[in-house]
């Protein structure tokens, strides 16, 4: 890896998780921080990135773009830390025309993304949302809960994308007694897992799940993955979950076929393109068949001290000591 005397090292978001990486280094890493200028931002936006990134050796970020006009104008960088397991907020191909490596924060969110995956589907199959707001309001709906509750044991579940995340939703699944099926074109079989489960085709899937939760990344392949056609595949009583990327599934699209009660429901915890929030006029916010959740997934305490302070603020110090990053995803 390249060496430098001195490191000038932008922060391309305002979260104070970010920020608070200066503290944490001069914790950690004092015998670092010496080589080491960090450089805030004051909103992240494009245009503040374009005036900050010339001269900058590292850029680090989570949430914020880096489109291809910030990076070609980052005439010094060579490393992109970013602090997340997804890393569509930048744009892989022109740091790679630039030289510059993009690392993710490797296990970043399988463990409470995964544990939301089973939550959402707990929570629509069980009808928590509804059996919730009406005892709080003095209502008893026992009646009309009794034999449209349902049980994850032996109902299907399948697995759009079986990477990190959607193969401990497996392990988690296969717990519950649930049985298993995935599709995958870059993932040839799932023998490593120890698991019983199968790799079928996206239509197989959609078609024969009880249960369809999304795990894959998005790109160009996988955006709009999921539209209208794809979700009238689904049985009427199977259940979509997406806790990935709002973009892989046709929003729209899923608030119709919800609420002509094409599908039994569905748990949403994330929306467009890269932790936006559903426009207020979404038809999704209207439906009762569907449990949504603001982007939580993989922001528990504990996966984010070791995603931000651990991983991520431990790949930055490698890189500074003149070693090889970690979890290069370009």
């Amino acid at each position: 890896m390249e060496t430098r005397e001195r490191f000038k090292i932008l922060i391309t978001d305002t979260i104070p998780l970010l920020t608070g990486m200066v503290d944490q280094a001069n914790k950690k890493f004092p015998e670092l921080v010496s080589k080491i200028d960090w450089i805030l931002v004051d909103r992240g936006d494009e245009q503040e990135l374009m005036e900050k990134v010339p001269g900058v050796d590292i850029l680090v970020g989570a949430r914020n773009r880096m489109p291809r006009q910030v990076i070609e104008r980052a005439d010094r960088a060579f490393f992109i830390q970013q602090c997340s397991a997804g890393y569509d907020n930048i744009d892989l191909k022109a740091a790679k025309e630039k030289g510059i490596k993009v690392s993710n924060s490797g296990g970043a969110g399988v463990i409470p993304v995964a544990e939301h995956t089973i939550m959402l589907m707990l929570a629509i199959s069980k009808n928590l949302m509804k059996s919730d707001r009406t005892m709080k309001a003095g209502e008893w709906i026992f009646g009309e809960c009794i034999g449209r509750v349902y049980e994850l044991r032996d109902k299907m579940l399948g697995i759009v994308g079986l990477g990190k995340i959607g193969a401990q939703v497996a392990r988690l699944a296969h717990a519950f007694g649930m049985k298993l099926q995935y599709f995958d074109p870059y993932r040839a079989d799932a023998s490593d897992l120890g698991l019983p489960i199968n790799k079928v085709s996206l239509e197989e899937l959609l078609k024969t799940s009880d249960f369809v939760s999304i795990h894959a990344l998005l790109t160009p392949e996988t955006r709009g993955l999921i539209g209208r056609k794809e979700l009238e595949m689904m049985k009427e009583t199977a259940y979509l979950i997406n806790t990935s990327r709002g973009a892989i599934v046709d929003e729209e699209a899923l608030a119709d076929v919800l609420e002509e009660k094409r599908i039994r429901g569905a748990g949403i915890d994330v929306y467009g393109e890269h932790g936006d929030p559903p426009d207020k006029s979404s038809k999704l916010l209207k439906q009762e068949n569907v449990v949504l959740t603001p982007h939580i997934g993989g922001v528990t305490a504990e996966d984010i001290y070791r995603n931000f302070y651990e991983t991520s603020l431990g790949n930055i110090m490698d890189v500074v000591k003149g070693e090889e990053p970690k979890h290069v995803v370009n």
